[in-house]
Formats: structure tokens, C-alpha cells, sequence
């Protein structure tokens, strides 16, 4: 290669690193290396931080190994099951407090201050109704997922244009067209923003009430691998449910552009009814 071969090519590399993916990629990298050096250094800060190639050692023996089985399927179930019943209700109710003015105004403010208190909580009440096992994780789950999935719901119900509702009625079209061709393509995208949004706050509330009381789960392993000293383990399976956490956002982000209608405009309204 010659002069001109390399500056070209060391003028492409500078241009991708200025990108915000080079940007992301340098950064990572940067963070990896000092996590390495820090746990390459045998002070008190490499009991901390154990080194990269430990951690990922550790995370192929688990995903090599039938040790994390019974523990992922006790988290997918709390967590999965928490977000379908949180959809379950969080879904009609948001459409029901969205569709009347009076309803949003008295609930809304309601379901916002309740929105910002910490779920956990309310983990004693679930344990003294449902015990220590799974279901009462995948109430807390349910009860976190809810109420993002809600507040979207009730923000695309606003959203619909009175115009379009005038418009519909005016060419006689029934309440179950009007409900199908033109609130549901209008809060579609909340809907489905508020489930992956549901999913998050579902694994965040599923998990920490895994560390406090619990029999399985990849949030009961973390605990119990800290309270060893075992860092390598459990920053392994932090890593874990990062990856699976970021897969699944990533399909259901796929999924949902799939399922997404297109954007309409005023002028087209009819063409719906």
C-alpha cells in the first residue's frame, strides 16, 4: 500500500471514530482496557474488580453449563409474566382514562405521583399474600411494568386529533371501525414504546425483589455470589442479564417497526374509513 493508500485509509478511521458509533466503540474499549490494567494489578482494587478475561471465563462456564436453568426460567417467568399482566391492565385502563377528559384529569395525576415511588416497596404486602416463591416477584414485575405501559397508553389516546373522530362520524363510520382505524393506529407506537419501556422497569423490579428474599433467580445468584466474595461470578452474570436484557430490546424494537403503521396525515383521514 502506498502513502496515499494509508492516509486515505487513517482518514477513514478518524472520520469513523468521530461517528457517534466510533465515539461508543472507543469508549467501551477505553473503559475495558482500565477495568483490565485495574484488575491485572493484584491491589485491593483487583478484589473488586477482577479482570476482564476472569469475568468472561466465568460467563461461558454458565452459558456451557445447565447451572443457570432453573434459576433463568424462575426470572423469566417473574418477568415475562409480570409484563403480560402488567399489558393486561395497563393497556385498557389507559385507554379508558385517555378516552374521557373526566377520567384523565381525576387519574392521571394519580398513576404520575404512584409512577415514582419505588416499587419494592410493596414487596412485604405481595409476600404476605402470595409467600416467598415466584409470584410474588412477578407481582412487583407486573406493578412496575404497569404503569409506564399506562402513562404511554393514556399520552397516545391524547394524542388522537378531534378532527379525525368529526370526520369519521360524518362518514358513518361504526364505533368499532372508529376504534380499529383510527385510535388504534394513533397509540400504536406508545403502546408498543410503553411495553419496552414495561419490559425494563419488569427486570429492574423482578430482580431487586429477587435480592431480598428468594429461592432462585439470577438476581437471588447475584446476591448469594457477592455475599461469598465470588466477583467474577456475579459481575458474569451481571453481564448476562445486560446481553439478554439488550437482545430483547432489540427484538422487540425490531418487532414493533414491523408491526408499526405507517404515519398519516389529516388529508388521508377517510381513507381509513
Amino acid at each position: 500500500m502506498n502513502i496515499t493508500g494509508v492516509r486515505d485509509a487513517a482518514g477513514a478511521v478518524a472520520a469513523g471514530a468521530q461517528t457517534p458509533a466510533g465515539v461508543q466503540t472507543l469508549t467501551a474499549l477505553a473503559f475495558l482496557i482500565a477495568w483490565q490494567l485495574i484488575g491485572m494489578t493484584g491491589s485491593i482494587l483487583s478484589e473488586l474488580f477482577p479482570p476482564i478475561t476472569e469475568i468472561i471465563k466465568s460467563l461461558w462456564h454458565y452459558l456451557t453449563t445447565p447451572i443457570l436453568i432453573p434459576h433463568l426460567y424462575a426470572s423469566l417467568y417473574e418477568v415475562l409474566g409480570g409484563l403480560l399482566v402488567g399489558s393486561l391492565f395497563g393497556i385498557p385502563l389507559g385507554i379508558l382514562f385517555g378516552s374521557r377528559r373526566s377520567f384523565m384529569q381525576v387519574m392521571e395525576p394519580i398513576i404520575l405521583y404512584l409512577a415514582v415511588v419505588p416499587k419494592i416497596i410493596v414487596f412485604p404486602v405481595f409476600i404476605l399474600f402470595l409467600g416467598i416463591g415466584t409470584h410474588s416477584k412477578l407481582a412487583v414485575a407486573a406493578i412496575a411494568a404497569f404503569f409506564p405501559i399506562a402513562l404511554l397508553t393514556i399520552t397516545g389516546m391524547r394524542e388522537v386529533r378531534p378532527v379525525f373522530l368529526d370526520v369519521a362520524r360524518i362518514l358513518g363510520a361504526s364505533t368499532l371501525k372508529i376504534a380499529t382505524r383510527i385510535y388504534l393506529p394513533a397509540i400504536a407506537g406508545y403502546v408498543f414504546t410503553g411495553l419496552r419501556i414495561g419490559l425494563g422497569a419488569a427486570v429492574t423490579g423482578a430482580l431487586l425483589a429477587e435480592t431480598k428474599i428468594a429461592r432462585a433467580g439470577l438476581g437471588f445468584m447475584i446476591v448469594e455470589y457477592y455475599g461469598q466474595f465470588r466477583m467474577a461470578d456475579m459481575y458474569a452474570l451481571l453481564l448476562f442479564i445486560f446481553i439478554l436484557a439488550a437482545l430483547a430490546n432489540w427484538g422487540m424494537k425490531a418487532l414493533f417497526s414491523l408491526l408499526l403503521p405507517l404515519p398519516r396525515s389529516s388529508e388521508n383521514v377517510a381513507a381509513f374509513i
